[in-house]
């Protein structure tokens, strides 16, 4: 019996190990070795050997520059969430009406700490290999639909200024997005020219809970040149936001 214990201790001490490794990654950092490390007080041996289990469990994949990031299992599990998988049954026929209104590729984001994670996408454009790592995480400022989740979130606009702190480009970027995120609260919705890729136009709107917090966002992405003038979508996409809000509301009620 206290073998059988001791044994289990063990068990458990690797898995604390691995998730004290796995929390270094929250927000979507980009971490090396030595940031591990330093950041859990584990021995860089113990951190090369947890790090390459989780890479072939596809837990964190492997940068260039010996730097690590959290991998595609990890962001599937978590998409797979029961909340986040009754946030997707319930916009789906929303998403898929505005992708055949607008011929546009349609996302759901939802929240991970500064980053925003698409929970759906419905397109006909085929992915490269750099738009389908570009569709997985992006920091929330980079896209209309982040911005639309940053704008409800003073939590994430206040570490996104601690960030800026640190990174005199981040803090050049502040004033305006600080404006741009009120004229967002003020509308209801964004419209964002060059959104993550040069010549690309989204219009986005935010979805909130039962509780009135946000819970995700709705955007259409498309070509400059397929629809010259943005704003004569943005109704369609604030209702489709709207219908997933009160669906929301109703399930909560249920």
């Amino acid at each position: 019996m206290a073998r059988a214990a001791a044994e289990d201790d063990g068990k458990r001490s690797v898995l604390g190990r691995a998730f004290e490794i796995l929390d270094c990654f929250s927000g979507g950092a980009e971490m090396t070795v030595a940031g591990i490390c330093e950041e859990t007080g584990l021995p860089p041996a113990t951190v090369h050997r947890m790090l390459a289990a989780l890479v072939s469990w596809e837990g964190v994949e492997r940068l260039s520059h010996g730097r690590y990031r959290l991998g595609m299992r990890i962001w599937r599990l978590g998409i797979g969430a029961p909340q986040v998988r009754r946030l997707r049954e319930l916009a789906q026929p929303y998403l898929v009406d505005l992708h055949v209104a607008t011929r546009g590729t349609v996302y759901l984001g939802v929240r991970d700490g500064t980053d925003g994670l698409f929970a759906d996408r419905i397109t006909r454009v085929k992915a490269t290999e750099g738009s389908a790592r570009a569709t997985r995480r992006l920091p929330l400022h980079r896209t209309g639909g982040g911005r639309v989740l940053l704008a409800y979130s003073p939590d994430a606009w206040n570490e996104l200024c601690r960030m800026g702190e640190r990174d005199a480009g981040l803090a050049g970027l502040l004033p305006t997005l600080r404006a741009d995120l009120a004229e967002i609260r003020h509308t209801g919705a964004a419209v964002s020219r060059d959104d993550g890729l040069p010549g690309r136009t989204s219009v986005a709107a935010p979805v909130f809970g039962d509780d009135g917090g946000i819970v995700a966002s709705v955007a259409v992405a498309f070509p400059d040149s397929r629809i010259p003038v943005p704003q004569t979508i943005l109704p369609r996409v604030v209702a489709a936001a709207r219908g997933i809000s009160a669906d929301l509301a109703k399930a909560g009620g249920r």
